[in-house]
C-alpha cells in the first residue's frame, strides 16, 4: 500500500523538483522589480502636460547598454500624438537613423517633419498624423526591437530609411557601442535586456570587467562617430563585412514579417549618400605604403594637375586593377569625371566608397538586400539613391544634395521626404490626391527656419572639425551675430532661449518685417509641435487667411475652435474662411453660434453679407 502510495507521489515529486529552480527565478523577478532595481524604457509614454496625448522617451538609447551611463547622448525628436487614435486619423511611423531622423536640422528637417507638412498640405480636410522614431547610431536591430510597440498604436503605414549604421552603429557588426558580437547574442540580448535577473547579473558581471571600448574611445574623441568608430577599418568583402549584410537583411526580414501579420504596409527606401565630393576616410593603408602604389599615384596626381585626364585615367585605373583600394577607385572616379565619362565615373565611385574601410557609408550591398526584401515582401520600394541621381549634376550625387558623406541637405531632405510622397502617391495610401500640393509650392514652404539653417551649419562645421573628418581637431567659432536671426540662432545655441521662446521671438520678428510666408512656416511648425495649443493653431490659421489660402485656414481654425469652443476671433475668421470656399451651409452654421456668443454684434451683419457675396 506505502509502495503504491510512493509511485503516485512521484511524479508530483518530480513537478516540484524541476519548477523549483523556475519558482526560484520568477519569485527573484518579481522581488526584484518591487524593489524596483533595474530599469525599463518604454518607446512611448504619456506626454507631460497634455493629457491624451504620447510621445517617444528620450531615454530608450538605454535599453541597448548594459551600464545606461554608457549609451551615447541622442534621442527620438519629440512629437505628441493621440493615446488613443481617432477612427478618421491617419498615423504613419517612420524608422531609422539621423538619416531619417532630419540631423542637423532636426524634426521638420527630417523625413517625418518634412512628410508631415507635405501630406497636410495635400489633405487639409484629413487629420493625418507622422510620427518619428528615428535616432542617430541605431541600425536594424533598435529597428526589430520597436516594432511590437509601434504596431501597437496602430499605424496605418511605416515607412523605413535604415541601413548606413550597420557596421559602426549601436550593436552593429564593427561597432563599440555593443558588448555582444554573433548576430544570435544580439537578438538573444534584445529577448533578455528587460529582465532585473538579465541586469543584475550584467551589473555583477560589470563589477569584474574593464570599461566597454565605448568609453575609452570617447575619452579622448568627443564626438558620437569617433565612439563608435574606436578605430574599427572593416575591409571590403572581409568576415565582419559580410556580417553586415548579413545582420541586415536577417533583422530586416523579420520586421517586415511582423508587420505583414499585422497588415501594417511598409515602404522601404534605398540608401543614398555623397558619392562625389566625399574622400574616402580610411583606404588600405598596407597596400598604399607600397612604393609601386606612391610611384603611381604620384603620376595620377600629376597627370590631374596638368589637366592631362588621359594619363591620369591610365595610371588610376593601373592603381586600381593592382591594388583595388578606395583611394585608387576614387581617383578613377574623379579621372573619369574631368572626362566627361559620367556613368562610368559613378561607378568607379561607388566602388571608391563600398572599399572605405571607415563604413560610415553603406556598401551597394546594402540597397540590393533592400530591393531584394521589398521584393520578396511585395512592400512599395522607395528608390531615394535613384531620386537623388536624377536631381544630381552629372548623376552623381555630391555636396549639391549632402552636407557631409550621407547627412543630406536642405535640398536633399526635401527630396528624400519627396520621394516617399510620391511612392505613397503611387501606392494611394490615401485615397484623394487631386490636391497634392505640386513640388514647387511645397518647397517654398520648407519647415526648415533660417535659424535652423544656421545651427545646422554650425553643427556640420564642428562635425568636420573632428574625426574621421580631420586627424586634428579644432574648435570653430560660431557666426558673428550682424544680423537679429543670427543673434537668434545664438540665443538658441547657447542656451539663452528654449525652442518655444526661441521660435516666438522668430515669428514676432518676422511679423514686424511683414514677411508672412516666413512668419507662416514658424507658426505652423508651433501649431505642430503643440497640437493641443489654442494659440498656435490661431496665429496659422490666420495668416494662411491672409495668403487666400482658405482650406489650409479652415483646418488650423477648426482646431482653435476645438480648443476654445468660445473664442469669437477664430470663429469669425472660419466663417470667413468657409464663406470663401463656396461652404455656404456650413458657414452660416458657424454664424449661428457666433450670434448665440455675440448677439447682435454689427460683425454679424457684415459676415452675412461676405457669405452672400461669397455665393454669387
Amino acid at each position: 500500500m506505502k509502495a503504491s502510495l510512493s509511485a503516485k507521489k512521484r511524479p508530483l515529486f518530480y513537478l516540484l523538483t524541476l519548477s523549483s529552480p523556475i519558482l526560484f527565478f520568477l519569485l527573484l523577478e518579481l522581488g526584484l522589480r518591487i524593489f524596483s532595481f533595474g530599469h525599463t524604457y518604454p518607446l512611448f509614454v504619456d506626454a507631460k502636460g497634455m493629457p491624451g496625448y504620447l510621445q517617444a522617451s528620450d531615454q530608450v538609447i538605454k535599453r541597448y547598454f548594459n551600464d545606461p551611463k554608457q549609451a551615447p547622448n541622442v534621442s527620438i525628436d519629440t512629437i505628441y500624438f493621440k493615446k488613443e487614435k481617432p477612427a478618421a486619423t491617419f498615423r504613419v511611423v517612420v524608422q531609422g537613423g539621423s538619416s531619417a531622423a532630419g540631423f542637423p536640422y532636426g524634426r521638420w528637417g527630417g523625413l517625418a517633419g518634412m512628410l508631415n507638412d507635405r501630406l497636410e498640405a495635400s489633405f487639409p480636410d484629413k487629420d493625418i498624423e507622422v510620427i518619428t522614431t528615428a535616432m542617430s547610431a541605431v541600425n536594424s536591430y533598435t529597428m526589430l526591437d520597436l516594432v511590437d510597440e509601434i504596431i501597437a498604436i496602430q499605424p496605418d503605414a511605416v515607412l523605413i530609411y535604415a541601413g548606413h549604421n550597420e557596421y559602426i552603429g549601436v550593436m552593429g557588426a564593427g561597432s563599440a557601442l555593443t558588448s555582444a558580437q554573433s548576430h544570435g547574442a544580439k537578438l538573444l540580448f534584445l529577448k533578455l535586456k528587460d529582465l532585473r535577473i538579465y541586469q543584475l547579473m550584467q551589473r555583477v558581471m560589470g563589477l569584474f570587467s574593464p570599461a566597454p571600448p565605448a568609453a575609452q574611445g570617447g575619452a579622448a574623441r568627443g564626438t558620437l562617430m569617433a565612439k563608435a568608430a574606436a578605430n574599427r577599418e572593416i575591409p571590403y568583402q572581409s568576415e565582419i563585412f559580410d556580417q553586415g549584410q548579413q545582420q541586415f537583411a536577417s533583422n530586416l526580414q523579420l520586421i517586415l514579417s511582423k508587420y505583414q501579420q499585422a497588415n501594417i504596409p511598409v515602404m522601404l527606401g534605398t540608401l543614398a549618400s555623397n558619392e562625389g565630393d566625399q574622400k574616402p576616410f580610411v583606404s588600405d593603408p598596407t597596400k598604399e605604403s607600397a612604393t609601386a602604389w606612391q610611384q603611381k599615384w604620384q603620376v595620377y596626381e600629376q597627370a590631374m594637375a596638368d589637366g592631362q585626364y588621359p594619363n591620369a585615367l591610365a595610371a588610376a585605373s593601373q592603381l586600381a586593377q593592382q591594388f583595388d583600394t578606395a583611394n585608387s577607385w576614387f581617383a578613377v572616379g574623379q579621372a573619369l569625371l574631368a572626362s566627361g565619362e559620367n556613368e562610368a565615373a559613378r561607378n568607379a565611385l561607388l566602388a571608391a566608397k563600398d572599399r572605405d574601410q571607415l563604413r560610415f557609408r553603406a556598401p551597394e550591398e546594402m540597397n540590393t538586400i533592400i530591393k531584394n526584401v521589398a521584393e520578396q515582401f511585395s512592400a512599395p520600394l522607395v528608390d531615394v539613391q535613384q531620386y537623388f541621381v536624377m536631381h544630381s549634376k552629372d548623376g552623381i550625387i555630391d555636396n549639391s544634395l549632402m552636407l557631409e558623406h550621407l547627412h543630406p541637405n536642405k535640398r536633399g531632405y526635401f527630396l528624400l521626404a519627396e520621394s516617399y510622397f510620391n511612392t505613397m502617391k503611387k501606392t494611394a495610401l490615401l485615397q484623394d490626391w487631386s490636391q497634392a500640393q505640386p513640388s514647387a509650392k511645397a518647397w517654398r514652404e520648407v519647415p526648415i527656419t533660417e535659424v535652423d539653417a544656421i545651427l545646422a551649419d554650425y553643427k556640420i562645421a564642428t562635425l568636420k572639425a573632428d574625426f574621421p573628418f580631420t586627424d586634428t581637431p579644432y574648435k570653430v567659432s560660431f557666426p558673428t551675430p550682424n544680423d537679429t536671426v543670427t543673434q537668434l540662432a545664438l540665443a538658441r545655441q547657447s542656451g539663452q532661449q528654449d525652442w518655444i521662446a526661441n521660435m516666438q521671438s522668430l515669428l514676432g520678428y518676422y511679423r514686424q518685417q511683414q514677411d508672412h510666408p516666413q512668419a507662416l512656416i514658424v507658426a505652423r511648425m508651433l501649431a505642430q509641435a503643440f497640437p493641443s495649443q489654442h494659440g498656435p493653431q490661431f496665429a496659422s490659421g490666420m495668416l494662411f487667411l491672409g495668403l487666400k489660402e482658405y482650406p489650409r485656414a479652415i483646418k488650423y481654425l477648426h482646431k482653435a475652435l476645438a480648443l476654445e469652443p468660445r473664442n469669437s476671433e477664430a470663429r469669425k475668421a472660419l466663417i470667413y474662411a468657409l464663406a470663401n470656399t463656396g461652404a455656404s451651409h456650413q458657414a452660416n452654421a458657424e454664424l449661428e453660434i457666433l450670434q448665440q456668443q455675440l448677439g447682435n454684434d454689427p460683425v454679424i451683419k457684415s459676415l452675412e453679407r461676405t457669405i452672400q457675396a461669397a455665393k454669387q
